[in-house]
Protein backbone atom coordinates (compact mmCIF):
# COMPACT_ATOMS: atom_id res chain seq x y z
CA UNK A 1 0.00 0.00 0.00
CA UNK A 2 2.68 2.35 0.56
CA UNK A 3 4.59 2.11 -2.17
CA UNK A 4 1.27 2.41 -4.60
CA UNK A 5 0.77 5.14 -2.66
CA UNK A 6 4.42 6.92 -2.93
CA UNK A 7 4.18 5.57 -6.54
CA UNK A 8 1.04 7.77 -7.59
CA UNK A 9 2.45 10.53 -5.33
CA UNK A 10 5.86 10.43 -7.47
CA UNK A 11 3.46 10.18 -11.09
CA UNK A 12 1.80 13.53 -10.19
CA UNK A 13 5.06 15.44 -10.83
CA UNK A 14 5.58 15.07 -13.85
CA UNK A 15 1.86 16.20 -14.59
CA UNK A 16 3.02 19.52 -12.78
CA UNK A 17 5.60 19.94 -15.17
CA UNK A 18 3.33 18.91 -18.39
CA UNK A 19 1.10 21.59 -17.13
CA UNK A 20 3.45 24.40 -16.21
CA UNK A 21 4.94 23.60 -19.79
CA UNK A 22 1.43 24.28 -21.72
CA UNK A 23 0.27 27.09 -19.90
CA UNK A 24 4.33 28.85 -21.16
CA UNK A 25 3.19 28.00 -24.49
CA UNK A 26 -0.97 28.61 -24.98
CA UNK A 27 -0.64 27.36 -29.08
CA UNK A 28 -0.67 24.00 -28.10
CA UNK A 29 -4.05 24.24 -26.22
CA UNK A 30 -7.11 22.74 -27.99
CA UNK A 31 -9.14 25.59 -29.08
CA UNK A 32 -11.87 24.80 -26.73
CA UNK A 33 -9.79 25.07 -23.88
CA UNK A 34 -8.49 28.15 -21.75
CA UNK A 35 -6.06 28.81 -20.25
CA UNK A 36 -7.83 29.48 -17.36
CA UNK A 37 -9.11 26.26 -17.21
CA UNK A 38 -5.31 25.27 -17.76
CA UNK A 39 -4.53 26.97 -14.69
CA UNK A 40 -7.43 25.44 -12.63
CA UNK A 41 -6.13 21.74 -13.41
CA UNK A 42 -2.72 22.28 -12.07
CA UNK A 43 -4.03 22.04 -8.20
CA UNK A 44 -4.88 18.69 -8.97
CA UNK A 45 -1.31 16.81 -9.41
CA UNK A 46 -0.32 19.21 -6.13
CA UNK A 47 -3.05 17.78 -4.24
CA UNK A 48 -2.07 14.33 -5.42
CA UNK A 49 1.31 14.69 -4.12
CA UNK A 50 0.44 15.99 -0.98
CA UNK A 51 -2.28 13.69 -0.69
CA UNK A 52 -0.80 10.56 -1.50
CA UNK A 53 1.99 11.15 0.49
CA UNK A 54 -0.01 11.49 3.42
CA UNK A 55 -1.54 7.96 2.36
CA UNK A 56 1.69 6.51 2.01
CA UNK A 57 3.11 7.91 5.65
CA UNK A 58 -0.69 7.04 7.57
CA UNK A 59 -0.18 3.71 6.17
CA UNK A 60 2.60 3.28 7.43
CA UNK A 61 2.93 4.44 10.78
CA UNK A 62 -0.75 4.56 11.60
CA UNK A 63 -2.43 1.71 9.85
CA UNK A 64 -2.65 0.43 6.34
CA UNK A 65 -6.11 0.79 6.23
CA UNK A 66 -6.36 3.99 6.99
CA UNK A 67 -3.56 5.00 3.99
CA UNK A 68 -6.19 2.49 1.90
CA UNK A 69 -8.87 4.96 1.95
CA UNK A 70 -6.80 7.71 1.58
CA UNK A 71 -6.11 6.32 -1.70
CA UNK A 72 -9.62 5.34 -2.11
CA UNK A 73 -10.59 9.30 -1.58
CA UNK A 74 -8.00 10.28 -4.11
CA UNK A 75 -9.13 8.14 -6.72
CA UNK A 76 -12.71 9.52 -6.42
CA UNK A 77 -11.58 13.16 -5.99
CA UNK A 78 -10.01 12.79 -9.58
CA UNK A 79 -12.49 11.33 -11.24
CA UNK A 80 -14.75 14.02 -9.59
CA UNK A 81 -12.64 16.84 -10.91
CA UNK A 82 -11.83 15.69 -14.44
CA UNK A 83 -13.83 18.15 -16.08
CA UNK A 84 -12.31 17.18 -19.21
CA UNK A 85 -14.22 13.70 -19.78
CA UNK A 86 -17.61 15.33 -20.11
CA UNK A 87 -16.73 17.35 -22.97
CA UNK A 88 -14.93 15.06 -24.77
CA UNK A 89 -17.23 12.43 -24.39
CA UNK A 90 -20.39 13.70 -26.36
CA UNK A 91 -18.06 14.41 -30.00
CA UNK A 92 -18.16 11.62 -31.87
CA UNK A 93 -15.06 9.78 -32.66
CA UNK A 94 -13.42 11.87 -35.76
CA UNK A 95 -15.91 14.75 -35.57
CA UNK A 96 -14.32 17.80 -35.54
CA UNK A 97 -15.87 20.44 -33.15
CA UNK A 98 -17.35 23.66 -34.70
Amino acid sequence: MVLYALSAALMSVPWLAFFAYLERHPALLAPDISTEHLHAQRARPVTGMVLYGSSAALGWFVNPVVGLIGIIVMIIYHAVTSQGRKRRSHRLPGRRRT
